[in-house]
């Protein structure tokens, strides 16, 4: 019986286990800090309100009880990894294994170069910080319902995918909220800044000009070229310009790979992503595979992978058919190779962007397929985790 163990139940992690749990004459065992698997990609409905906590969130016990076949589910955080040994630390206990998948993410990275930058601001990495967000966005509006004329600011520091996203939705909500508050939703102003020269950096340049009207055209204020040098409780201080006051600040600027507890004989990237082989262990040791955000994936060129959850998920399939080859005494898998289908751009209400296999569009139709593939992951791991908890009941 060969003991597989799986670090992190994010979107590669859960993926992992669902192909690896086809294989025969294997243990598997699922470790998390965290008992529920967040749904990152729908941060931005939850923070303006939208999305219910139920609908980004799903129990790992349950959903790990739902397979035909035991999967143990651990609840703690890990604090250190022997390779030699073959042992996880937890923070009250020990696992040995004979293959580990280390699918521990990512988190918000706030440069400590930037003074108060973390301090002031939420991150939307974690589930805690991005509920104290939707906490003060909720408190902002009732004061507004009950007549509070004070001018409020938001700000939204980082103009990549999860920046625009929060921005257009929030804008879309204070829309809609006119109607109930009337003229004092006028005193909300959102901004978005970016130390780059455009919003989504990277991303065809008809996306990028689709997105900015529709930022517009909900009232977001964008400022590129921003370099923010120091934040205080009540201004944004930025290199060449003139301080910014806000009220709430959210950074989604960049992120670091949750990595800590891997061995510094390991190699990693600037960001803490481990560096990886073309067949996806770590360099050194044949045993510990590394997916998602948290390992330094590239394409066939060479070109850094960007930390999606599709790339998660096909870098999860990818480990968990290389596994079913080793234990079943195969030659192993092919190297690594992987690009992005497409992405999907929520841009407020029922409106978003895409690009889908070199196809661009946007409106309406890129939002309801956004909505589609959204919701049949949720419905698949959410009737898993439906049939777990009945079984742990």
């Amino acid at each position: 019986m060969t003991k597989i163990v799986v670090l992190g139940g994010g979107y590669g992690g859960l993926r992992a286990i669902e192909k690896l749990v086809d294989i025969a004459d294997v243990e598997l065992t699922l470790i998390d800090r965290n008992r529920f698997h967040y749904m990152q990609t729908e941060v931005y409905g939850y923070i303006a309100g939208t999305k219910d906590i139920d609908e980004i969130t799903i129990d790992l016990e349950s959903w790990c009880r739902g397979f035909s076949r035991p999967v143990r589910f651990l609840n703690a955080p890990v604090t250190g990894l022997d390779t030699r040994s073959k042992v996880v630390r937890l923070a009250e206990s020990e696992i040995s294994y004979d293959l580990l998948i280390v699918a521990t993410g990512s988190r918000t990275r706030f440069p400590s170069g930037i003074e108060g930058l973390r301090s002031y601001s939420f991150g939307v990495k974690r589930l805690d910080r991005a509920f104290g967000f939707r906490h003060r966005f909720e408190e902002l509006v009732e004061r507004k319902l009950e007549g509070d004329e004070r001018d409020v600011h938001i700000v939204v520091a980082g103009a990549g995918l999860s920046g625009v996203e929060v921005a257009a939705e929030m804008a879309y909500m204070l829309r809609r909220y006119r109607k109930s508050i009337g003229r004092r939703g006028e005193r909300i102003a959102i901004s978005l800044l970016d130390a780059c020269d455009t919003i989504l950096p990277g991303l065809h340049p008809s996306l990028i000009e689709s997105s900015r009207r529709r930022l517009r055209d909900l009232g977001v204020d964008i400022l590129t070229r921003a370099f923010i040098e120091r934040v205080e409780e009540r201004q944004i201080h930025l290199r060449g310009r003139e301080p910014i006051p806000y009220t709430y600040m959210i950074f989604t600027g960049g992120i670091v790979a949750n990595s800590d507890f891997v061995p510094d004989t390991f190699a990693r990237n600037g960001t803490g992503q481990l560096a990886v082989t073309p067949k996806l262990t770590l360099e050194g040791d044949r045993d510990v595979f590394a997916i998602g955000d948290v390992a330094d994936l590239r394409d066939p060129k060479g070109t850094p992978l960007p930390p999606t959850a599709q790339i998660a998920e096909k870098s999860a399939e990818y480990v968990a058919r290389s596994i079913g080859r080793r234990v079943s005494g195969k030659e192993t898998e092919k190297p690594f190779k992987a690009r992005m289908d497409g992405f999907f751009i929520a841009l407020g209400g029922r409106y978003g962007a895409a690009e889908l296999f070199g196809f661009r569009f946007r409106g309406g139709s890129a939002y309801y397929l956004k909505r589609l593939v959204t919701l049949i992951y949720f419905l698949g791991i959410h009737l898993r985790a439906n049939a777990g908890y009945r079984i742990r009941r």
